[in-house]
This record gives C-alpha cells, structure tokens and sequence, in this order.
C-alpha cells in the first residue's frame, strides 16, 4: 500500500513511514522485538488494515440491515417522495406553515429544497406510489454508487494510493458513519457527493473540449438541489474559472426551466419565502451546525452571519494561496459548514475533501484523526455525557478538516504537482 508524497508522486508505505529505532520498554529495545518488528512492514501493517476495515465493514452491514427496519429507513427522503407524489397529484410542493411564518426543519415529509428535486424523484414516486420506505432502497442503492465512483475515481486519478489498493478506500467511505447514514435516511448528500467529485474530476482534465463545462453543469446541478454548493460557483469565480460558473448558471436556469411544465411558476416564487422562514432545529440532539453551537451565546441571525463570514473567508484565503485541489477541499468543506441546519450524516460529502486532502494536506495521520473524530454517533452508554460523542467530536472534526486543509495544504507553487493543474498560477481560462 502507498500514499502520495509531497514530491507529487505515490510513494510506497515503507518510504514515508519507515520509523525510527523504537523507544525501549522497561530497558528492552523494542525493534529488536520480533511482533513489534513484523508490524513495521508494509505486509503487516496492510493485513491490519484489512483486517480491521472487514470487521468495521461488517458491523456497518448488520447496521444497515438493522435499521431498514426502523423508522430512520428513508426519513428524510420521505419529504422528497411526498414532494414527487404531489407534483403529480398536482398539490402544492410547500405547507402553508412554512409559509406563513418560522418553522422548524426537524419534521417527515416536510419539503426544505427547490423545487427541481421534487420534480427528479417523480420517476420513483411512480414506481413506488404508496411507499417511500421501498423507494430508499432504489435511492440508497443510487447513492452509493456514486459514493463508490467518486471514491475510485478521485483515488485513481490523485495517486493517493496503489491501484490494488483502492478497494481499501472504497471501504474506508463505506466505514465511514455519516455514509451509512446516509444511506438509511435518505437525505441528498450522496447525491452532492457524486455531483461534486464529478465536478472535481472534470476541472481535473483541464481544458479539454467540454471539461469546464461539464464541471459548471455538475456544480449548477448540485446547488439546484440544495442551495449551498454555490459556493462552489464563489470558487469558480475566485479561480477565474469563469466559464464553469457561466455553465453552473446557464445549468440552473436550464433545470428550473424543465420543471415548469409540472410545477408552474408558483413553488418557484414560493421557495425564496421558504428559505428565509427556515428556524433553528428544536431539538439539538443530532446537530452540529457551527450555527446551532454559536447561537448558545449569541443572537441566531448574529452567529449565521458569523458563521457565513468565517467559510466565505476561509474560501477566499485558500484559493488566493492554496493549490488548486486544496481550495477546492476548502470550498466543499465551508459550503457545508455554512448550513445553519447540519447533522451527522451530513458530513457523507466529507469523503471528498477527506481523499483531496490524503493527497495535499500530508501528513496523512491529520487526516485520519479528523476521520475518526467524525464516527460519532449517539451513545446511549454515556448517559448525559452522550452529547459529547454525538455532537462535540463530529464538530471538531469538521471543523478539524477545514483547519488541516488551510493549515496542511499544498500551497501555490509548493512543489506538490501544481503544474499539472491547469490554471495553478491563476491564469484565466482561453475564451
């Protein structure tokens, strides 16, 4: 096994992580201790890994299994069925109470996004008219999919790791608890995560006949679904990838124009009343928006504004300073934080940024520590303690991840491959 060195180039595993003579123990030189000197080789210390990933792998499947049982199966992607199903019933997209004034986002079936997702999941709400729950099998299965494409693709064509490989990525993402939940609730993100990466990977090709393009279409697209990759098309801009934000653009209003015939222009004028009618969560169990832990001490309205200062500004530091495919991590991660509205599962479109930063951000072990901080999840074990595994360490690891890229990554003209990005000295795009 082998990970990318800051040269550029994919190293193997004993050339970067050779260790030195290990310390003694009780006056005993340890490297001269035969189990202890097996798992300096790269042999071992692949069998850990793998052996370690099957068992995390197979707890997660018993999971999955588990809680297609459960009222969690498809829970989010309940509000996009029900929205579908009224597209073709011919019913309004949005409640009354989300119009007339604040209301919480934390209730089934109830519809946050533009109305272009209503009107894509129509195929499945036609295929399944009377229940959602076999719908998320279809969606689910979708979604990892795209998670395993992104995973390979982005693998493959950073070098993180040797072509063999790769599979051991793949079941990282999939060991990964924001991912399986994901796939149990429902919710949009693997979708974003599949539009995104594909994004990556086309700005990746450089200028070939239709790349910026395509990268545009793919970010217009995701921010279409849900607003917050626009900033992503802030990066564009920044970038001087003025082409691929005039295609995420021309994208949106293509895909807004293709849902007219089923919606009408009314979900449209709807949505923007929608939007800023949105309230904070009342129940916090499960969020750890940067937003929600700001507003403990401060007004709402203040720490959104806070919190959308800070990612905008994280955003225009990196990509004035950064390498390429680390401000592009930045953007990812800041457009995410930036929600006033975040859970766990939400950070499934971490595993985007989480491959870039292998790659740009070394050492690895930063990035593997902010992995870990993001498993999470409620542990009924620590009683009222439980909160800090739930929602404090996940937090941290966001947030972490967004420090390790501003602080670890590969900057302009750092020697890490930037010349084969095609616009690494921010020269614009040829016209």
């Amino acid at each position: 096994m082998r990970l990318s060195g800051p040269s550029g180039g994919a190293v193997r595993l004993d050339d970067v992580r050779r260790a030195p003579p290990l310390a003694t123990l009780g006056g005993v030189a340890t490297s001269g201790i035969y189990g202890l000197r097996l798992l300096r080789t790269p042999r071992v210390q692949r069998t850990v890994v793998v052996v370690v990933l099957a068992i995390v792998l197979a707890f997660r499947a018993l999971q999955l299994v588990g809680f297609a049982g459960q009222i969690q199966w498809g829970y989010d992607f309940s509000a996009y069925w029900q929205a579908a199903r009224n597209v073709l019933d011919g019913l309004p997209i949005y409640t009354d109470a989300q119009l007339a004034g604040t209301y919480s986002p934390q209730q089934q079936y109830l519809y946050l996004y533009p109305p272009f997702l209503a009107v894509a999941v129509t195929p499945l709400a036609a295929l399944f008219p009377t229940d959602y729950r076999l719908a998320n099998v279809v969606w689910a299965a979708i979604g990892a999919v795209l998670a395993t494409l992104v995973v390979v693709g982005v693998a493959r064509r950073e070098r993180i790791v040797e072509r063999r490989d790769v599979i051991l990525l793949v079941g990282a993402a999939f060991a990964f608890p924001p991912v399986i939940g994901e796939l149990v609730m429902g919710n949009v993100n693997l979708i974003l995560l599949g539009l995104l990466g594909g994004a990556w990977l086309a700005i990746r090709e450089g200028d070939r006949r239709g790349m910026p393009e395509l990268a545009g279409i793919l970010v217009g697209a995701a921010t279409i679904i849900k607003v917050f990759p626009a900033i992503v098309i802030l990066w564009f801009l920044l970038r001087r990838r003025y082409r691929s934000a005039a295609w995420a653009v021309i994208a949106m209003a293509a895909l807004a124009l293709v849902t007219l015939p089923f919606t009408g222009i009314t979900p449209w004028r709807e949505y923007p009343q929608v939007l800023l009618n949105l309230g904070a969560p009342v129940d916090t169990t499960d969020t750890i928006a940067p937003t929600v832990w700001l507003s403990t001490v401060m007004p709402p309205a203040v720490a959104r504004i806070v919190v959308v200062i800070a990612c905008l500004t994280a955003v225009l530091w990196a990509s004035r300073r950064e390498a390429e495919p680390v401000s592009y991590a930045v953007a990812v991660v800041a457009s995410v934080l930036i929600a006033p509205a975040l859970y766990h599962h939400y950070l499934a479109i971490f595993v985007l940024p989480l491959l870039l930063a292998l790659r740009w951000a070394p050492p690895w072990i930063w990035v593997a520590v902010v992995y870990l901080l993001m498993f999470g999840g409620e542990q009924a074990a620590f009683g009222d303690s439980g909160w800090l595994i739930n929602r404090v360490l996940p937090t941290l690891g966001a947030v972490g991840l967004l420090i390790v890229l501003l602080v670890r990554g590969t900057r302009l003209g750092g020697g890490a491959g930037d010349e084969t990005l095609p616009d690494a000295t921010n020269a614009p795009e040829p016209a």
